[in-house]
């Protein structure tokens, strides 16, 4: 495969390995969002989202536009909620496996 593949792989995830940032991008699932309208949502001030959304900017997976003083943020590639939900489809079986594992142990 293209070194430049796995590249943009590891840029991507370590985009997304933020509770904020993954936040964010299951709010933007809805649509298009402003600072002001999701920092309050995430529970972080919006200069604070401000880099977080400039992370996930340059990354590729948030794209912006300009509606009179607002700047509306929305998913570039709604492809990436496939992978995120497949990821905590796995995780969530881990999770399972764990608790039973546990639960095993305190029996």
């Amino acid at each position: 495969m293209d070194e430049r593949i796995y590249a943009l792989h590891v840029e991507v995830c370590k985009a997304i390995a933020h509770p904020h940032r993954m936040k964010v991008l299951d709010l933007l699932r809805k649509g298009e969002r402003c600072v002001c309208e999701l920092a309050p949502e995430v529970g972080i001030t919006e200069s604070n989202l401000s880099q977080h959304l400039a992370i996930l900017r340059k990354a590729g997976l948030v794209d912006t536009r300009r509606e009179g003083h607002a700047i509306l943020y929305r998913v570039r590639a709604p492809r990436i909620f496939r992978v995120i939900d497949e990821m905590r489809a796995i995780l969530a079986d881990q999770l399972a496996r764990a608790e039973t594992a546990l639960g095993a142990l305190q029996v």
